[in-house]
């Protein structure tokens, strides 16, 4: 449950259940001033549109993109086979193991590549500093 639906349930005095029925849980020390202030800073808030993304923003998305179309894929074929009438060959077990490695290989290597390039960019800007 978002905080907002929790003042909002607070401010009018509702019951000590949600709208979806669930108890209303805050931690210790909450009062309907900090619910009241939330509201009014979520009510000042400005929506605007997001800019277009430039394309060094693009480029370093790219390999998350096709992360995320692997998974999708793995997991379209692993609930297909799943969901078959007939039971899978051993080649089929051993082809959807060998692309459940090599996604997870994909995954590892793309995070080994984020946390180094992170690092890169830490000590940058501690010898500029």
């Amino acid at each position: 449950m978002t905080i907002e639906i929790a003042a909002a349930a607070a401010l009018s005095h509702a019951s000590a259940t949600g709208p979806t029925g669930a108890p209303v849980q805050v931690g210790y020390g909450v009062s309907l001033t900090d619910f009241g202030g939330f509201q009014q800073a979520l009510a000042r808030l400005e929506a605007r549109p997001a800019a277009p993304s430039s394309e060094a923003a693009q480029q370093l998305i790219k390999p998350f993109e096709h992360i995320n179309n692997e998974a999708a894929q793995l997991s379209a074929d692993a609930k297909l086979a799943q969901s078959g009438t007939r039971e899978m060959s051993p080649g089929q077990i051993v082809a959807l193991t060998v692309r459940s490695t090599e996604f997870m290989f994909h995954c590892q290597l793309t995070s080994n590549i984020a946390n180094r390039t992170s690092d890169g960019l830490q000590q940058l800007f501690r010898q500029q500093s």
